[in-house]
Order: C-alpha cells, then sequence, then structure tokens
C-alpha cells in the first residue's frame, strides 16, 4: 500500500532508507496472477512497522511481470500474494527472476479477521546459484528452527543457558565461512532472540551484549524482530521498577532529552537510546503510566532535537499517526462519492454530530452492525447524522446492500481509497468514530451500535448542548 503521500514525510523517509541510482530488478512468469497488481515493500523500522511500498507490477495477461527496485543496501523484501506473503532477499545492483506461490484466494472470514496472517513463502528463484545470499539466509533459518524445535523444554521450559550456548557454537561452527555482512547480523540477532529466552528474568545482560552498544539496524528483519521482542512497551514496564519510577515524571513533563540520557547513563549509546525512547513513547501513549500530553511534547521535542538522521522520519511519523486520530484532533478530511455521484465532505454535515462507520458488506459482522444503526438511527437523526464509508471492492455490492436492505443514511464509496483508509486505521471493519459538530474527534475509535454506543453518545451529547448552552 501507498503508506506515505505526504512529499515531506516521503522525502525524508526516502533519507532515510538511503535511496539513490542503484537499483535491481524481479522479474518472472506467473499465469494465474494474470492481470493482479503486486505491490513490494519493506519495512524500514521496527518502531512502527508500517509497510514502505518500492514498486509495483501488474502481471501482464501471459503471465510476465516485471518491477524495478530502489535499493542502497541489501534488505529483505515482501509482497503479499491474498494467503501468503512472498519474501526475498535482495542486494542492490542484482537482478532476480523469481517464482510465486499458486494462487489462493483468501476466504471471506480470513479477509476480514484480525487474527489472520499471510503464511510466509520463500520466493522461488529458479536458475539462481547457490552462491546467493538467499540461499543461506534459507539454510541457516531452517537449521535454527531445527535447533530450536528439538531443544523446546530445555529453552523455553527450563530455561537452560548451557543448551542454548551449545545451539549457538554448533550454527556458528557451521555457518563461520560466510562474511556476508547481512548474514552476520541475522546469525548475530537470532542468537539474541535465543539468549533472551532463556535470560528473561535478567534481560539486561543480553541487551548489553547485543545491543546498547552496538550499530542500529533499522532495516534489518531479524534486528527489527529481536529489538520488538526485547522493547515492547519497555519504557512502562522500567517505570515498573521502583528505581526507575522517574521515568514517569520525566515522560509526563514531555522531557525527550531526559529520557534518552536516562538510558545513556545505562550504557546505551546515543542512537540507540533514542530509538528505545522513541519505541517506548509510541507504545506508552496508549497505556494508562503516562499522559497523552506528556508523550505528545517529548516526541514534538525529538522532532526538532534528535541527533540521528535515520531516526527522524521515525520521530515524525509517530508524531503523525498519534495526531491522525487523536481525540479533541480534527477529523481526517473526507471527499468521497455516494450512490448518486455527488461529491460528499464532512462539511456538508456540519452542525450534527456524526456517527461515522467504515464497512466491508462481505462481512458478516459489518452486516450485524449496520442492522444495529438502523433503530439509533430513526431515535437520533434530529442530532446525529450516520454516515457508512463502504471499503468493499466493489461499490454496487454495498449499493445493493443498501437498497435490499432499506437503509436510508448516507452510503460513501471508499473503494480503492487506500489513503483515507490509513487516515482512519480502518484496515480492519467495522471501525466507527464519532466527530463532534464542530469537525472534532469525540470518540476514536467509537463503540459500535450493539457495543454501548447509543447511551454514550447521550451522555456526551447533553455535555455538549449544556455547555453550548452556558456559552
Amino acid at each position: 500500500m501507498r503508506y506515505f503521500t505526504n512529499a515531506i514525510l516521503l522525502l525524508l523517509l526516502l533519507i532515510s532508507i538511503q535511496l539513490d541510482a542503484q537499483k535491481s530488478v524481479l522479474s518472472g512468469k506467473a499465469i494465474d496472477y494474470s492481470t493482479k497488481e503486486i505491490i513490494f515493500y519493506t519495512i524500514p523500522d521496527p518502531v512502527l512497522h508500517q509497510k514502505f511500498e518500492l514498486g509495483t507490477t501488474k502481471v501482464a495477461a501471459d503471465g510476465t511481470f516485471s518491477v524495478t527496485l530502489p535499493v542502497s543496501q541489501t534488505i529483505e523484501i515482501y509482497a503479499d500474494l491474498e494467503k501468503y506473503c512472498g519474501t526475498v532477499v535482495i542486494e542492490p545492483r542484482k537482478n532476480y527472476k523469481v517464482t510465486l506461490p499458486s494462487f489462493s484466494l483468501r476466504t471471506s472470514n480470513e479477509a476480514h479477521s484480525s487474527y489472520f496472517k499471510p503464511a510466509p513463502y520463500w520466493l522461488g528463484l529458479p536458475g539462481t546459484d547457490n552462491s546467493d545470499l538467499n540461499f543461506a539466509v534459507r539454510s541457516f533459518v531452517m537449521d535454527f528452527n531445527a535447533e530450536t524445535v528439538k531443544n523446546t523444554v530445555p529453552i523455553y521450559q527450563k530455561q537452560s543457558k548451557e543448551v542454548v550456548n551449545e545451539i549457538i557454537e554448533r550454527l556458528e561452527a557451521k555457518y563461520s565461512a560466510n562474511k556476508n555482512e547481512y548474514f552476520r547480523t541475522l546469525k548475530k540477532y537470532y542468537f539474541a532472540e535465543l539468549e533472551y529466552a532463556v535470560n528473561q528474568r535478567t534481560p539486561e545482560s543480553v541487551i548489553q551484549k547485543y545491543f546498547a552498544a552496538e550499530p542500529v539496524q533499522l532495516h534489518h528483519p531479524v534486528y527489527q524482530r529481536a529489538f520488538e521482542t526485547m522493547f515492547g512497551d519497555f519504557l512502562r514496564k522500567q517505570s515498573l521498577d521502583i528505581q526507575n519510577r522517574k521515568i514517569v515524571n520525566i515522560t509526563n513533563s514531555g522531557n525527550y532529552l531526559k529520557l534518552v540520557a536516562f538510558f545513556e547513563n545505562k550504557g546505551y549509546k546515543k542512537e540507540f537510546a533514542e530509538l528505545v525512547v522513541l519505541k517506548g513513547l509510541n507504545d506508552g501513549y496508549y497505556t494508562n503510566t503516562f499522559t497523552k500530553e506528556g508523550v505528545m511534547k517529548a516526541i514534538e521535542m525529538a522532532q526538532t532535537v534528535i541527533t540521528s538522521a535515520n531516526l527522524q522520519p521515525v520521530a515524525h511519523q509517530i508524531k503523525r499517526k498519534l495526531s491522525l486520530l487523536a481525540v479533541g484532533g480534527k477529523a481526517p478530511a473526507i471527499k468521497l462519492n455516494n450512490q448518486k455521484k455527488e461529491i460528499v465532505t464532512l462539511d456538508k454535515f456540519h452542525g450534527k454530530f456524526i456517527y461515522l462507520s467504515f464497512f466491508n458488506s462481505k462481512s458478516s459482522d459489518c452486516r450485524a452492525e449496520l442492522d444495529s444503526i438502523v433503530s439509533i438511527e430513526k431515535r437520533l437523526r434530529q442530532v446525529l447524522s450516520v454516515v457508512s464509508v463502504a471499503v468493499d471492492d466493489d461499490f454496487d455490492a454495498a449499493a445493493k446492500l443498501w437498497k435490499n436492505k432499506g437503509y436510508t443514511w448516507e452510503l460513501l464509496d471508499g473503494s480503492k481509497q487506500k489513503q483515507l483508509i490509513i487516515n482512519y486505521n480502518a484496515s480492519l471493519t467495522p471501525a466507527f468514530y464519532l466527530i463532534n459538530p464542530d469537525g472534532i474527534l469525540k470518540l476514536s475509535q467509537a463503540p459500535s451500535p450493539s457495543h454501548g454506543f447509543e447511551p454514550m453518545f447521550l451522555k456526551l451529547f447533553r455535555d455538549y448542548d449544556f455547555r453550548r448552552q452556558r456559552n
């Protein structure tokens, strides 16, 4: 998906990934993907873990495809292929002929389930020399997985450091001849995860060995995974230690520099300390440990004082993400066609509360919630405008549902509106928002109609109406 359309943020991300004139070409033939669009992307950082599109190709009628990808360092790229997530490691200035898995369409339940994840699939590399980096990566991962499966009990139940050390020694001996930097990093952070598994009660030794004084590897997928494992919700967890309680006061005061200094004093290099703080602020925003105002203030400070050029775009993206759907902020703009092909914006409903929903007519959960809206819309239409955005690939399916059910509120065409779905975090449906008469988000996300929206709205409306009359 095209996640970054804002020119400034796109420029920052391009800088962070250091895209230049170096290119790699992916090509192949997959007749069962004929006429389909395939998007190749990477994950540029372990904080937001958002997709960054590198290139798009439309498979020709005969199944052939080719896409040029701008890369300046060895990276792992991905393609969402319905039931599968294809992956391959690409190096600058190298061309790859790949094969795709047989096309298999997700079921309707899979397509709308928050739990479904496409199965990983290593793209085939027919005719590629066995010395290619991909074969070393895949061989190591298979050996690593075999070792951990065979030793599940001693590693994860008995937390045997001796067994972990033996596994690392065996794998290190087998793969020591490969000096490729990407491969060496991959080994290193697989080992980091393994050591963390038997040192979770005292993880600081693992952090110091693998992270604190080591170069930050933002784009490496194994570094990202190990970092997420060890530093997810890290700021809040650290603050639970009585010796680290000052983290709460520093965060709530919005002092980003003091937070970075706190971790530098623990032996973390500055860039890594900044990465840890950004991750902690992003995760901490959603907890009750820190005030949202303090977290936002710290992120705003980070935007101006952060020293790592690689982390500058991460700070900007965190601010943008948290601000976009924050209660009290302006609701993201909407400009969509209704069933009459008229362009509709939120201004059309100015002066009323808006109950905005995103749905897919193929989803049984969405259809059930739409039915629940009917009585609410009838009772509250004098003060509440109900607006539904269909994210179906085919808007006609939603229009047909509206006609069959006799729904009377506004239906808007959100098909192919990727940026709007991102702006409203509506990739999983149904999703609901309440916008006040001034265009400000009041509930983000709002309860569904079947889970207590009406009483919550009535209380908010009475409070709003009372304040308006007093003024």
